[in-house]
């Protein structure tokens, strides 16, 4: 009998513990997802960035000289929908990014594209005043000229 009652107090302390320590383990994995899916679309960003530097420096043809680059439309149009022209099947590679967010700078011999992007977490799907997005923004240089 003694042994009984000690049996349903330690059932009783393991359920105490579990309503405690559940939301804390709840809150630690929804960071970490979102930590994760913060850093792919930063590492897409990246790439997006990649894309089109690439495409801005090699995609010339007929050029005279060393120090041009494709037309910044396009080159928006591959950093965001991953091609040079737009249809009405296009569709971003990072959800909200636009050709807005883009900025290709060419000058000194070198062109960078820049893009800027806010991410927005799950958590901001609950009510609540506190804007929880952080800015990403990726970045790409390579030269122009030999």
């Amino acid at each position: 009998m003694i042994r009984n009652t000690l049996r349903t107090r330690q059932w009783g302390l393991a359920a105490v513990e579990l309503v405690i320590a559940a939301p804390v383990l709840l809150l630690l994995m929804m960071a970490i997802t979102e930590f994760g899916n913060a850093l792919i679309s930063y590492n897409t960003l990246n790439k997006m960035a990649q894309n089109g530097i690439r495409f801005a420096t090699t995609e010339i043809s007929g050029s005279a000289t060393y120090d041009q680059i494709v037309d910044e439309t396009e080159i928006k149009n591959v950093v965001v929908y991953g091609h040079k022209t737009v249809g009405e099947n296009s569709s971003s590679l990072v959800a909200g990014v636009t050709t807005s967010d883009v900025t290709v700078d060419h000058s000194n011999g070198y062109v960078t594209v820049t893009v800027a992007h806010n991410y927005t977490p799950l958590i901001t799907s609950f009510n609540s005043d506190i804007n929880f997005s952080v800015p990403l923004n990726a970045s790409a240089m390579m030269r122009t000229t030999p």
